[in-house]
């Protein structure tokens, strides 16, 4: 039935509907990130590490082909442009990818991409919150995959040819702050992916309400104006490759990925 309603109904339609009678993903225009927490109520910590180790378990064990947020998918995937991204990053160093996933949970997207990678030699190390990196040092580290608690930490270790900011940037209380670092850093290659834009002239501050089927829980989430962060990048970086992001929950703000490299002579 629902292929049925796919088949008749346009893609425009049911994108109307959906962002008319589903769910409320943003909600609020707050002036400060305490202010935006206060209003979202939190989630349950404990509750959202324990999923994700779940998941990452069943990823591991051949359960499931891989996760994201704590969700199973049983067919193998992978986010095409991020892929060519990332061998386009290796292709410059004889097949070797360092990759700093910042954010990256117990390595959701390593997991997700590994074989498609697998004719690489990958150093992906995870850069999260303190009870995240132990849980991902405990069971999930090895050679292909570290953890480290801060982007400096990780860039030290793992001298990266390219750190991935894949859909995180909206959910740190100074995004802008990091993104400074990470080109201060002298890495050759960014990656921003799965991170909303809008054309407000300004950064917007929301409260993201999650659905009670995905945890739910709700937290402060920027939407950044587009022009703003994109500058951030201009003066020693040049964007390679720009493509649409796959979310889709809210009609006022678009989602999407970039390659930056490092100009010459900027490092």
């Amino acid at each position: 039935m629902r292929g049925i309603v796919k088949a008749l109904v346009p893609v425009a339609a049911r994108r109307w509907w959906r962002h008319r009678f589903g769910w409320r993903w943003f909600d609020g225009d707050y002036s400060s990130w305490a202010d935006a927490r206060a209003a979202g109520g939190g989630y349950d910590d404990a509750a959202v590490l324990a999923r994700a180790v779940e998941a990452a378990r069943a990823v591991r064990a051949g359960a499931a082909a891989w996760e994201r947020d704590g969700t199973l998918f049983t067919e193998p995937a992978v986010h095409a442009p991020l892929l060519a991204a990332l061998r386009a990053v290796a292709a410059e160093r004889s097949g070797r990818l360092e990759v700093v996933d910042f954010g990256g949970a117990l390595g959701s997207t390593w997991w997700q991409h590994r074989e498609a990678l697998a004719d690489l030699t990958v150093r992906w190390c995870v850069v999260e919150q303190p009870q995240f990196v132990a849980a991902g040092r405990t069971e999930f580290a090895g050679p292909e995959l570290g953890f480290e608690e801060t982007l400096g930490e990780a860039c030290t270790r793992t001298a990266p040819a390219v750190i991935l900011f894949s859909s995180v940037l909206q959910y740190v209380e100074q995004p802008h702050a990091l993104v400074a670092e990470a080109v201060a850093s002298g890495v050759r290659h960014v990656i921003v992916d799965r991170t909303p834009v809008w054309h407000g002239g300004r950064d917007w501050l929301a409260v993201q309400r999650t659905p009670p089927s995905l945890g739910g829980g709700g937290y402060p989430a920027w939407v950044f104006d587009r022009a703003r962060l994109l500058a951030a990048f201009e003066a020693e970086f040049k964007c390679v490759h720009e493509w649409p992001g796959f979310d889709d929950p809210d009609p006022r703000m678009t989602y999407h990925g970039w390659h930056f490299v490092r100009k010459a002579g900027t490092a």
